[in-house]
């Protein structure tokens, strides 16, 4: 991410932010843009969340006038997550770009840190196939990690590309991958 800088008390509270020791982080994360970060301290690892605008990613999608018909709107986004994975090193990441308008637990249409560490229960139990079976957009696993993939013919219908140090995996094959 670059041009980090700390939000304001007032930033922080229009995205629901209470915890007055928690800090918050601005930053420009590539072909995502503008983004907010958070880190929980969790049992055995950091969750690092990266919030960026919704709207910019679905406009990003939008046709574009004079874009070849093969060119992949989404491949700056999955670069840009390929390339956090790749120097961070994470056991687990994933890239959530649903709609969760019509879910009464998620906390608020900022994002729902409380859905994301809901998760966190797969990672710390290695539970790769519950991990798969949630059919994120994007999904990154470790090569430790990777190795506990436990093929099926539904499982396994998706895009996957091996990284120097993990799989990423996508939610299903073709041009509906991260669908």
């Amino acid at each position: 991410m670059n041009d980090l800088q700390l939000l304001s008390e007032l930033e922080r509270r229009a995205l629901g932010l209470r915890e007055a020791d928690r800090e918050a982080v601005y930053g420009i994360w590539g072909a995502f843009g503008d983004c907010w970060v958070i880190v929980d301290r969790l049992e055995r690892h950091d969750c690092l969340q990266i919030y960026p605008s919704m709207n910019h990613f679905l406009d990003a999608l939008q046709p574009r006038t004079g874009a070849a018909a093969s060119e992949d709107p989404l491949l700056p986004f999955v670069e840009t997550f390929r390339h956090a994975c790749l120097q961070l090193e994470p056991e687990v990441a994933f890239l959530d770009t649903r709609a969760h308008y019509g879910d009464e637990a998620w906390e608020n249409k900022q994002g729902s840190r409380n859905w994301v560490l809901d998760k966190y229960r797969m990672a710390l139990e290695s539970d790769v196939n519950a991990l798969a079976d949630e059919r994120f957009p994007l999904l990154y696993l470790s090569e430790s990690l990777s190795r506990r993939w436990e093929s099926n013919p539904i499982r396994d219908d998706r895009d996957m590309v091996q990284t120097p140090k993990g799989l990423l995996v996508f939610a299903r094959s073709g041009a509906a991958r991260m669908d």
